[in-house]
């Protein structure tokens, strides 16, 4: 080996030493994580008597058919407090203290269940599992109560009395038997009457939810024990006895063979119940003459359609004489795009009780999807309602079909996603987020119900997010409302969104679109970037992260990092340093007075330094061991933040704190040495001039004198 290439090997092999050990260095061990905080004692600011009963001894069963209840919440006073929990595993050191405060500090609470993790075959607690907020549908999909939950003895006795009839509800009256009881544990039942006592099943005051849920770890599951109980969900109790009428606004311009596909499908697995009939309405906002005219063509052939379960075209099918699918009707309006002005004005001639925003790419693939949607959007206490979206399959991308597209959507601090997104879902995620029914802060307009006098109610869409957020904006009024939005991911729709399509953050006109869309979703709810009720701010929330991930605590919040000196490069950096090689993603970029308002807002702890600017995201060189490379973020002035023309040569460099980042790792298998892929910078007011800066990030190999960098299209102003 020549000297070049021992050289070479030697710092190469430093150069992998040194990530190895920075990647342990920052990895999180939740075990010891929890043991610390398991010998925290709380301060103790309740007096109630507290009593602990297992799920085994709610009842007990004497000779004969005799059934009674346990002793212990006979002798208890109206104020104490039971802790029910099962037998197989251990409550938390401190649990008593914890759930005692909590009813102290929340007397208006009379029910609460907390959080739980698993004992692994060693003894050592992992896994741990984050739970909602009170969700009713996903209640009533599976015991995700789990292992402990906690009631006031009073109301502990009103519900007792009916541990042996089923839970009735509210809007089911003549149903009795919505879900079969008979098999399940007790402790699931008593439950579930105390959650109906307290108003669980009905539509609540604004964000106030009437169960409490004590976000704290406070139970260990013994090894393997079942979550769920066994309890399984029975989509076939969801029966509709009156006839609904849904009013399906779909959308579309200048694509009238996509629309064809999307209604060839729905004409072909129909609604799936006899009681639940459809009319079409279809919006277009301004397609030239020559796809006008094939609309027309396509709906006139529509009509005239005889509902049958076959393949066969349209057009062969229309030459049969029949009644047809004839309520479908065409509203041809030219404008500017405007998504919101488009389902506004579809909803304004729709005669149905229940309206659907459908995306003229969907592609309906069972015959339960209508049906299904409607028993939920019917249900008082609901808001919107979706389903499971999958990508359609393609030989290299997707070859089985399997990829999720969407199964509800998440507020996090840096704005809404997709949780799941391009994972398969041939396997279940996070116990079971893409199964069952799950109550969500929304669902994406690209199937959408919604009854529609809630719809109204709200003034429908907001028309001043013209392409973006719209939906979501809907969903986050709706849940503000009281309402719980649902996503039901016990079926699923084929959404024929490409999977190769590219990325908005490519196009610098989009991003800034995008960007300037979701601040006026902020400014419209800031409560939801602070919080999601549906998603546990102990997960990633500040991330782009497709799974649910647990956030490392010990990370300090972005005003307590060291911040970046700027180092000036007056002349910059060669344009053959440019590299697409070079994947840069920012996930914020902007004040860090913008970033604390969301994410400090409804804590305790203020900001200790709220000035200056912050960005953060992730970054990696493709096809290379990235071990090998230091990186460098830097800033420089361009026009505008859609026209991305540089002002000047220079440009300006700035350190970085490096981040693991666990979700970009699982998604990189064919790329080496990614687990420290992100990363945070904060940058002091008064280092950069004024102006509007884009980010990038330049790479330096340290075994050679390779260099390579790319821009990014998010930018920041500089005020």
């Amino acid at each position: 080996m020549g000297l070049k290439k021992a050289v070479r090997a030697y710092l190469t092999a430093n150069a992998k030493r040194k990530h190895e050990n920075d990647v342990r260095s920052m990895t999180f061990h939740y075990d010891l994580h929890i043991e610390e905080f398991e010998n925290e004692k709380p301060q103790t600011l309740s007096n109630h008597k507290i009593i602990t009963v297992f799920y085994d001894d709610i009842i007990t069963r004497e000779s004969g058919s005799k059934v009674s209840h346990n002793k212990a919440i006979d002798r208890a006073s109206e104020d104490d407090i039971i802790i029910f929990c099962r037998r197989e595993g251990r409550l938390f050191k401190y649990a008593k203290e914890y759930i005692g405060n909590a009813f102290e500090e929340h007397k208006d609470i009379n029910l609460l269940y907390t959080d739980e993790d698993e004992l692994d075959e060693n003894g050592m607690p992992y896994d741990p599992y984050f739970k909602p907020d009170w969700s009713p549908d996903s209640y009533l999909n599976a015991f995700y109560i789990g292992s402990i939950y906690a009631a006031r003895a009073g109301l502990v006795k009103k519900a007792i009395v009916n541990i042996g009839n089923p839970l009735i509800m509210p809007w089911d009256k003549a149903n009795a038997s919505y879900l079969d009881y008979s098999d399940m544990a007790v402790c699931d039942k008593l439950f579930g009457h105390m959650a109906l006592i307290e108003g669980g099943f009905d539509q609540r005051d604004g964000m106030k939810f009437p169960i409490y849920h004590l976000d704290k770890v406070l139970f260990h599951r013994a090894y393997r024990e079942d979550l769920f109980l066994g309890r399984e969900f029975h989509k076939e109790n969801h029966n509709i006895e009156s006839p609904v009428k849904v009013s399906i606004v779909i959308p579309s311009k200048d694509h009238p063979e996509v629309l064809r596909q999307c209604l060839e499908s729905l004409n072909r697995y129909g609604s799936g119940s006899k009681n639940v009939s459809y009319e079409i309405i279809v919006v277009d906002n301004g397609s030239c003459e020559d796809k006008k005219k094939q609309y027309e063509d396509l709906l006139e052939k529509m009509r005239a359609y005889i509902s049958v379960p076959s393949k066969e075209s349209i057009d062969s099918a229309a030459q049969n004489q029949g009644s047809g699918l004839t309520d479908i009707s065409y509203i041809y309006e030219p404008r500017d795009f405007n998504f919101s002005y488009m389902c506004n004005l579809g909803a304004s001639k729709a005669s149905g009780d229940l309206i659907l925003f459908l995306n003229d790419d969907i592609e309906i693939v069972s015959g339960e999807w209508l049906r299904e949607l409607s028993y939920y959007a019917m249900l008082p206490h609901v808001g919107a309602v979706g389903c499971k979206l999958l990508y359609p399959a393609d030989p290299s991308l997707n070859p089985d079909g399997s990829l999720i597209q969407h199964a509800g959507l998440t507020a996090i601090h840096i704005g809404p996603m997709h949780k799941l997104q391009r994972l398969s879902d041939s396997k279940a995620w996070y116990f079971g987020a893409n199964r069952g029914t799950h109550d969500m802060c929304g669902v994406t307009a690209a199937c959408l119900m919604v009854g529609r006098d809630k719809f109204e109610a709200l003034g429908g869409y907001y028309e001043g997010l013209a392409v973006a957020f719209n939906d979501v904006d809907l969903n986050w009024r709706l849940l503000e409302e009281g309402y719980y939005n649902v996503c039901c991911n016990y079926f699923n729709l084929v959404h024929h969104e490409s999977l190769s399509r590219g990325d908005d953050n490519a196009d610098a006109k989009k991003t800034d679109r995008l960007m300037r869309e979701n601040d006026t979703l902020m400014k419209r709810h800031m409560n939801m970037y602070t919080k999601d009720p549906f998603y546990h701010q102990a997960l990633v929330n500040d991330d782009v992260a497709q799974d649910y991930i647990m956030a490392n605590p010990k990370i300090p919040h972005p005003d307590e990092i060291e911040s970046s000196n700027a180092q000036l490069v007056p002349k910059g950096y060669p344009d053959s340093w440019k590299n697409e090689c070079v994947w840069f993603r920012t996930d914020y970029i902007g004040s860090l007075n913008k970033w604390n308002k969301m994410y400090y807002k409804g804590r305790k702890e203020k900001p200790v330094n709220d000035t200056g600017y912050f960005i953060k995201g992730y970054s990696f060189v493709v096809g290379s061991d990235n071990a090998i490379y230091n990186r460098t973020l830097l800033l420089r002035r361009v026009k505008s933040s859609d026209d991305l023309t540089p002002l000047e040569h220079c440009v300006y460099s700035f350190k970085v704190h490096d981040m693991l980042r666990e979700d970009v790792e699982k998604n990189l298998k064919d790329q080496q040495s990614v687990e420290i892929t992100g990363y945070r910078s904060r940058i002091e007011e008064g280092v950069l001039p004024k102006g509007t800066y884009q980010a990038g990030m330049l790479y330096k190999d340290t075994t050679s004198r390779t260099r390579v960098l790319n821009w990014g299209t998010k930018t920041m102003d500089v005020i």
